[in-house]
């Protein structure tokens, strides 16, 4: 049984190489395995996909989290007027 780091890993290289269809992906892998008699590979590849969903939480929750006050006060002033 693969360790979580190493999911975690292949979680991350999948992101890397497929971008936002990395789950789908993964999940078409599963798939594949699981027709094929083996589903032990099969588990892994929904480990990745859950490893997969779990980072892009994390990361939502990370931009998610910046003060919206902060970014308003960098905003430039606007004119009232229409030109």
């Amino acid at each position: 049984m693969l360790l979580d780091t190493e999911i975690r890993q292949a979680a991350l290289l999948m992101l890397r190489r497929h971008g936002t269809s990395a789950a789908v992906r993964a999940g078409f892998r599963a798939g594949v395995l699981m027709e094929a008699g083996n589903p032990g590979a099969s588990e892994i590849w929904v480990r990745i996909i859950h490893a997969i969903n779990r980072i892009r939480a994390e990361a939502r929750e990370a931009y998610s989290a910046l003060p919206v006050e902060s970014l308003s006060d960098q905003l430039p002033e606007t004119d009232s007027q229409v030109a």
